[in-house]
């Protein structure tokens, strides 16, 4: 016999099944914020040591020091390997209740054993590359004249009346947007780019050095060439232009149009980040190709990550590995980012347009 109580307890263990689940990521980040103390810890130790010698034994502890970074990287990883698994087992069973609790109305009746969740596919494996190897790719970037047969396949395929302003977009000056994120663009380019922070657009510098390190420069501005933990591009000309024609189709056919638009809506700001979510412009997985760094979904975990990177850069050890990622079905809350900016008295230029997860650390609009 069961009864209404029967029915509560079931729907209580679905609410206590999704509360375990939002409480992951705060754990998550108290995790990696322990594991980057212990690594830091030690990799710091070990550096005071090198630099009070010289010779090969310094570069040996330099390379010990970077040994346990990446270590510290594996073990995000394993830990967000980990936590997306127990993730999935969480929300799969507290769907499958919430499903029964609809077919039966009370919940009464209603048996756990019969609930099972199928197993999360085994994540991709993790790509390591050699500054050896991304010498090669970086003979084989991209010329202008590639980038521009990519804007004309993008724009032939906009339908006619946007088609002039989206030429007039793609090619301005300051306009990096298919240089970076085209689908003319590999996947062997987005993991030069992750891991050594070499521009696709070859417009930011980058030179193997005689020691094995790898040196890389922005062109415009100080630092190395800008790319965080996850790198990717748009997979067809279709794809591209989605997130541009629903922006153009809620503001207008003409730059007049535009500039009307998005002066309303950057409140005296001159720059405007415009956020659009999958809803908005259609984009599917197979629109979108991304490379990432794994255990890099913390705070810690992506500092910890970059840290690594930075050692590899400088010829201390092996790149930290990145691997394949479905943006679109794994992200917190995905979609196209257009960057525009304007000077005074002028016309809003595009920046760049890239498939961003969950853009917490900018300043953005939506439509």
């Amino acid at each position: 016999m069961t009864t209404s109580a029967d029915g509560d307890g079931v729907r209580h263990a679905a609410e206590s099944l999704r509360a375990a689940n939002d409480a992951l990521p705060d754990i998550a980040g108290r995790v990696d914020d322990r594991i980057r103390g212990v690594v830091e810890r030690a990799a710091a130790d070990i550096e005071r040591a090198a630099h009070a010698v010289q010779g090969s034994v310094r570069g040996e502890l330099l390379e010990s020091a970077h040994e346990i970074r990446l270590i510290g990287t594996r073990m995000t990883a394993a830990r967000e390997d980990a936590f997306s698994e127990v993730a999935h087992v969480l929300t799969g069973y507290a769907d499958e209740i919430a499903a029964l609790l609809r077919a039966t109305g009370s919940g009464s009746g209603v048996r756990l054993t019969d609930i099972s969740v199928d197993p999360l596919p085994e994540p991709p494996p993790s790509t390591v590359t050699s500054a050896q190897e991304t010498a090669v790719i970086a003979q084989n970037v991209p010329d202008a004249d590639a980038h521009r047969r990519a804007i004309d396949a993008v724009v032939a395929c906009c339908p006619v009346e946007y088609q002039p302003l989206m030429r007039d977009l793609l090619t301005g000056q300051s306009a990096h947007a298919i240089e970076r994120h085209g689908h003319h663009l590999t996947p062997v380019q987005m993991v030069a780019r992750l891991q050594w922070l070499l521009d696709p657009a070859s417009v930011d510098g980058w030179r193997l050095n005689a020691d094995g390190s790898a040196d890389s420069w922005r062109q415009r501005r100080r630092g190395t060439h800008q790319v965080g933990t996850s790198s990717g591009y748009y997979t067809s000309p279709e794809a591209f232009a989605k997130p541009f024609l629903a922006l153009l189709r809620a503001a207008g056919l003409n730059r007049a149009e535009l500039d009307t638009y998005l002066d309303s809506k950057a409140a005296g700001e001159t720059i405007i980040k415009v956020f659009l979510r999958t809803s908005d412009t259609g984009v599917t997985a197979q629109d979108v190709y991304t490379q990432r760094a794994p255990g890099t979904d913390t705070r810690d975990g992506k500092k910890m990550w970059k840290r690594a990177r930075r050692g590899a850069m400088a010829g201390h050890g092996e790149m930290p590995g990145v691997r394949e990622h479905d943006m679109v079905k794994r992200g917190k809350r995905p979609g196209s980012l257009i960057v525009l900016a304007k000077g005074q008295d002028e016309s809003w230029r595009l920046i760049t347009s890239y498939f961003a997860d969950d853009p917490h650390r900018v300043d953005y609009m939506e439509l």
